[in-house]
């Protein structure tokens, strides 16, 4: 909706889930079913008419990949993008910290705690 209210000529909203029938229902509450088509089902399975200019996507769950949704968008952005289109968010970056309660992390805590009773 946001994208149809933003003045995009055509939407097409992919959901694999029922949540589609729910969505449907809530376009054409808006008033928006000339722009917006709902598609149930999955990016994989789908199939559009045309290719689009611009891909938006929640791809992102906890710890950035824990819903596997990153080889969708791929997909999505090799059969639907067209050449110089553009995929929100395009980009995220992870930041990792190795972690462990070894004996070399105690000692240095133990160090750090004793030095800032002074």
């Amino acid at each position: 909706i946001f994208a149809a209210q933003a003045g995009a000529r055509q939407v097409f909203a992919v959901e694999a889930t029922d949540m589609a029938v729910r969505s449907r229902k809530i376009v054409e509450a808006q008033g928006m079913s000339n722009v917006i088509t709902v598609l149930q089902g999955t990016v994989e399975s789908i199939k559009l008419p045309c290719k689009v200019d611009v891909i938006i996507s929640e791809w992102m769950g906890y710890f950035l990949l824990r819903e596997s949704m990153l080889d969708s968008v791929l997909v999505a952005r090799d059969r639907f993008l067209k050449p110089g289109g553009s995929m929100f968010p395009s980009h995220a970056t992870l930041y990792l910290a190795p972690l462990g309660k070894t004996k070399a992390c105690r000692d240095k805590i133990e160090t750090f705690e004793g030095e800032s009773a002074f």
